[in-house]
């Protein structure tokens, strides 16, 4: 039986079962434990978790990108999108994205990176983002990342 998955704003008991999936995912590319309660203390608005019963299964980060001091965000970043390997394929990662892209509804425009091999990099086309441009060592050498965009007309 498939059981129904909740998506909600995480709480400061989901931050370790947020960083286990980010280690499990992306090894020594994941973010940091201290990373991981630093964006809920930054953005607790912006981490999202998907729970299936009462474990997280999936989690995203957004937030507000400020350009200058006015702290007028018109642009925002999906910062992580993770979904474990038991519910992919169960449309969590669209849930979770587009629960973000609400989140972020006043920007004009929406940032995000993605591995050019990586299979959400369709998902993200099928919700509207653009590539922009590829960076071959965004996050060191022979990290390459494609930058995208979602332009809210």
């Amino acid at each position: 039986m498939v059981q129904t998955i909740t998506i909600g704003v995480a709480k400061k008991e989901d931050l370790y079962a947020v960083y286990q999936l980010e280690q499990r995912l992306f090894g020594e590319h994941g973010y940091p434990d201290f990373f991981i309660r630093q964006a809920y203390d930054c953005w607790s608005a912006g981490l999202l978790v998907a729970r299936e019963l009462d474990n997280v299964v999936g989690y995203v980060l957004c937030a507000p990108q400020f350009n200058d001091l006015s702290l007028t965000a018109s642009e925002g970043w999906i910062l992580a999108l993770a979904v474990d390997t038991s519910v992919q394929g169960r449309g969590v990662g669209k849930k979770l994205m587009q629960e973000a892209m609400a989140t972020l509804a006043g920007c004009k425009k929406l940032w995000l990176t993605v591995h050019p091999n990586n299979h959400a990099k369709k998902l993200y086309q099928q919700l509207g983002f653009k590539d922009v441009e590829q960076e071959s060592d965004y996050f060191g050498l022979d990290q390459p990342r494609v930058k995208m965009v979602h332009a809210v007309v």
